[in-house]
């Protein structure tokens, strides 16, 4: 029995040790009691919580026009099967967001559905046999088990799911009505083309110039592709970026994806040739400096131009190169490489002959895939003409008088004024000048035009596979383009195909591909593309303000109810596309007359990765799998390191949330997840902080029961001051929950708040009444982040609602009152805090341990001078200005205060920029510290261990061991004997 009490002891708060305990008659049978009484069990109790929400239907939300709405949402996930630590954090904001709107009187929709189409799964179908719907469905069942074991407050009736066919019935309702508009179209394109697996890849499934698959060299191939015209949205996409609420570098990464640029595009004939090389460039001014035009070596003219010739197997080396890797590597490449193409172009501005060259670094698919070079004001031309030997001509300089008779170490970017064009009509010409010279000049001579271009190309939609919403087109040959009546969609994906991992498996179903056509009724085949999945995320939102209408995509009255989503949270990997796909397609449908709003996303929030300790290797740059800790680096042998990495399957840093849920219960992992870092900053995973979270939770469980079991009245001067700090909590947790700073709210809630109750119950507080009051108020505030655990406590308070349900109220309320109650026990903390430390030092000069305090507080007059420089300093006069002020005081008219008053100022001075704004309050409202004292000196001897306390304004008594002098606001003389 002993042992087991002494284990007892160990898991017993220390305000609950045995020494407590066993001093009464019934000690042991207490500690039993109390033992019994504590233990927070979320096993049990979550799952019959989640059960309860969902029998009242807590969760669930309509239009209702009289109430505030409030639209909560993350990014569209796919349903991998497990749920990862990533989620669970992205679910725990978006979570704690959603029911705090509820618990402040938001009518709030919250849907979760599931982004089911893509490769994914058509891989796995290929890997491990079955159809791509049975392992997504079964994906989609495994990881919503796990979602609903977290808790969060769901509404799951308007589930979606991208593969359900009332669902992707209006991805191909909205394409046909883009076809109508023109929006759709049809082009030929370059792909990345694996020949082995007869199939196009997009760029990340290109590795090295390889098929991600298969290993094979991928090629570049040019087929018929269907396109968006995102493009005629460019000039809105970027204007409207100023009406949403978006992280800045979120903004600035959508500017430079839209890349809105204002130049020329400048037409260079061809010599010998009936061709005209066309080039876009933002710096017009610069036209002079041009000394040779680059390519792409995809460039159609590129073949022309050098077929038949000998420079025509070393265009082919290069092409052959730079077809082998995607847009993305190409930007990266160090090595800037061109083959002469063996022509030459007239500058039109000067008539000057220059080369022609293909070089890797340009790209087809941007602008016009070709670039005109000025190697003294371009650095990567600079660089390209030194490896070639070519002419650089300086043609902008620094200064108006400057002359080009130095050799240039580098290029010159910036702007300067004209040199050297040989013309007196733009020599000496600046900036915005220079360039709209040269515009006015092109156009005049009909070899160029001022305009604006836009790094933004089309919207290649085509994807040859199975597993994604068949576009809705046939191919006929009689009629050439069809598209599919409305009355016949949705167009199903067949189940008759084979899934080889060899071409598109839509070419294997006959049953799909032969088709009559709705015009002619001859025979014709279907169309075989399925469309990018950035289709299907780029309007879910809307569908969730109307998930169960089947007849219509979404009824437009409802969703301008609900649109635009006010908070949505996901990863800054899709800051570009999803975002600006997203954006086009609800402008789009707007101009289709479907719903009013121009923009989908109100406020943005990229929550940081969760990251975890993995090996680390200095000398190779590389972070290394968790497999590798403790032996050396498998690369070169040295020695390895610790760092922090994103959690991930390849570095085997990853935690399971299943076993941390059956171990600790949701809300541990909810509470460490929101407490570890803000929403925005990346966190690093602790298993010490998970146990923290739990040991908290269970502390938080003991006190509220000891709460329970208060039995004072509520008449006490301390009761005053925790209803006053409740007040305040509330207000400053609403405030910090409203501005989704989570990690300061949670502190406030699970922390900040429990430190106030335990001041309160060492300052002799233990009303009954009160400990009622406060856990109703304080089980709402706990319920945003832990709301099994908030529940549980409303059933101790016997509770017949739901917290879930219940609205927090009267967050506003701030009492002038409250101040003054506040302050009191402000500056008690502190001077207790003072002399404890006091003490420390006295009792290495006494004999014996000290057990009577001497307190000498602030002169009234000390109090006035620090209260005259906060009123100066406030007023935003000069506060050096106060000693004129100062010295016309009735105490400065004391021949012997008046001397130190300048000694005073000069320290009091200092403070009034150092002073919190609670402590010059305390300043300010001139607190009676003796009153304040008086009232507690029994609680603080019984804090500093003293039998006696002595108090009174210095000057007033004794001066105890010279104290009197050290007295200053907020900070009185003390003294120990």
């Amino acid at each position: 029995m002993i042992k087991a009490i002494g284990i007892i002891f160990n898991i017993l708060p220390m305000r609950l040790k045995a020494s407590h305990l066993l001093a009464t008659n019934s000690g042991i049978n207490t500690i039993l009691r109390l033992v019994l009484k504590m233990t927070y069990n979320p096993s049990k109790s979550e799952s019959s919580w989640q059960e309860k929400w969902n029998k009242e239907r807590v969760f669930e939300s309509d239009v209702d026009i009289d109430q505030k709405k409030f639209y909560c949402l993350e990014m569209y996930p796919y349903p991998s099967g497990k749920m990862h630590m990533g989620h669970v954090r992205n679910y725990s904001i978006g979570d704690a967001v959603a029911r705090f709107k509820r618990a402040t009187g938001f009518n709030v929709i919250y849907p979760m559905g599931f982004d089911s189409f893509g490769m994914p799964a058509e891989n796995a179908a290929i890997e491990e046999g079955g159809h791509p719907r049975d392992i997504t469905e079964r994906n989609i069942q495994s990881i919503t088990n796990q979602i609903k074991q977290m808790g969060f407050s769901y509404d799951w009736r308007n589930t979606i799911k991208s593969h359900d066919p009332n669902y992707y019935k209006w991805n191909q309702w909205f394409f046909l009505k883009f076809y109508e508009k023109k929006l759709a179209y049809k082009d030929y394109s370059p792909v990345n083309w694996c020949p082995d697996c007869a199939t196009v890849l997009a760029n990340e499934q290109v590795k090295n110039g390889r098929c991600w698959r298969c290993k094979a060299e991928v090629i570049q191939k040019d087929m018929d592709q269907w396109f968006l015209r995102i493009t005629d949205y460019c000039e809105e996409l970027l204007d409207d970026l100023g009406k949403i609420d978006y992280p800045e570098n979120v903004k600035l990464l959508q500017k430079d994806w839209i890349g809105r640029s204002k130049g020329a595009l400048i037409k260079f004939p061809v010599l010998e040739h009936d061709e005209t090389i066309e080039a876009f460039t933002t710096r017009p001014d610069t036209i002079f400096g041009v000394t040779f035009l680059t390519l792409a070596p995809e460039n159609k003219l590129c073949q022309s131009l050098v077929k038949g010739t000998k420079y025509e197997n070393s265009w082919k080396e290069l092409h052959q190169e730079v077809t082998k890797l995607s847009d993305f590597d190409r930007g990266l490449l160090k090595e800037k490489k061109g083959v002469f193409l063996g022509c030459y172009a007239t500058n039109p501005m000067n008539g000057k002959k220059i080369p022609i060259y293909a070089g890797n670094f340009v790209l087809a698919g941007y602008g016009t895939g070709a670039v005109m070079a000025v190697p003294a004001h371009d650095q990567r031309d600079f660089d390209f003409a030194k490896t070639y030997d070519l002419e650089i001509k300086q043609v902008l300089s620094q200064s108006k008088d400057s002359e080009n008779e130095k050799e240039m170490k580098k290029a010159f970017e910036g702007e300067g004024y004209m040199i050297n064009s040989e013309n007196d009509e733009f020599d000496g010409l600046f900036g915005q000048d220079a360039k709209e010279a040269v515009i006015n000049t092109l156009e005049k001579e009909g070899c160029g035009e001022g305009m604006i271009q836009w790094k933004l190309r089309p919207w290649l939609i085509s994807r040859q596979r199975y597993w994604g919403t068949p576009i809705p087109i046939i191919n006929c040959h009689k009629c050439g383009v069809v598209p599919v009546p409305e009355g016949d969609l949705p167009v199903l994906l067949p189940d008759d195909v084979e899934f080889t991992g060899h071409g598109n498996p839509l070419l294997t179903s006959e049953s799909f591909c032969n088709v009559d056509c709705p015009k002619c009724g001859i025979t014709a085949k279907r169309e075989t593309d399925t469309m990018d999945t950035f289709v299907d995320s780029s309007w879910y939102f809307l569908k969730y303000t109307d998930a169960r209408n089947n007849n219509f995509c979404f009824d437009k009255d409802i969703a301008s109810y609900w649109m635009n989503v006010d908070f949505y949270c996901g990863g800054i990997e899709h800051a570009q596309m999803h975002l600006i796909y997203a954006r086009f397609w609800t402008k789009a449908l707007r101009d289709l007359g479907l719903h009013s709003v121009d923009e989908p996303f109100q406020n943005l929030l990229c929550q940081g990765m969760v990251n975890k300790s993995a090996p680390w290797c200095n000398d190779c740059g590389v972070t290394l799998n968790v497999k590798y800790s403790g032996l050396p680096c498998p690369q070169c042998n040295g020695v390895l390191s610790e760092r922090s990495a994103k959690m991930s399957k390849s570095l085997g840093n990853t935690v399971s949330p299943e076993d941390l849920l059956k171990q600790y219960g949701a809300d541990t992992l909810r509470l460490f997840i929101l407490f570890a870092a803000q929403p925005e900053a990346g966190m690093d995973w602790s298993d010490d902080g998970v146990n923290a979270a739990w040991r908290q939770l269970n502390t938080l469980y003991s006190f509220s029961q000891q709460m329970i079991e208060w039995k004072g009245d509520e008449d006490l001067s301390i009761d005053l001051w925790m209803e006053a700090k409740l007040r305040q909590r509330i207000r400053e947790w609403s405030q910090a929950m409203s501005n989704i700073n989570l990690r300061e709210g949670v502190k406030i809630s699970h922390y900040d708040l429990l430190s106030d109750l335990n001041w309160y119950v060492r300052r002799g507080g233990n009303s009954a009444t009160l400990g009622r009051k406060i856990l109703k108020k304080w089980a709402l505030m706990l319920q945003p982040a832990t709301p099994h655990f908030a529940e549980e406590i409303g059933e101790m308070l016997g509770e017949k609602e739901l917290i879930a349900s219940q609205e927090i109220k009267e967050i506003d309320r701030e009492l002038s009152s409250d101040e003054e109650i506040l302050a009191k026990e402000v500056y008690l903390k502190s001077l207790l805090e003072k002399a404890r430390n006091v003490k420390q030092m006295a009792m290495k000069h006494l004999d014996n341990e000290p057990n009577e305090i001497v307190i000498q507080t602030v002169s009234e007059w000390k109090l006035d001078v620090a209260c005259t420089g906060l009123e100066i300093q406030s007023s935003g006069e000069n506060v050096k200005a106060a000693m004129s002020v100062l010295m016309k005081k009735p105490y400065a008219q004391d021949s012997t205060i008046k001397g130190e008053i300048a000694k005073l100022w000069k320290k009091i001075m200092p403070q009034l920029f150092k002073w919190t704004p609670e402590q010059k309050k305390l300043v300010s409202m001139k607190l009676d510290e003796v009153g304040v004292i008086v009232k507690a000196s029994d609680f603080i001897c019984k804090e500093l261990n003293l039998s006696a306390l002595t108090v009174y304004v210095a000057g007033q008594g004794e001066d105890v061991g010279g104290k009197a002098k050290f007295a200053f606001p907020l900070e009185p003389g003390i003294a120990f004997l």
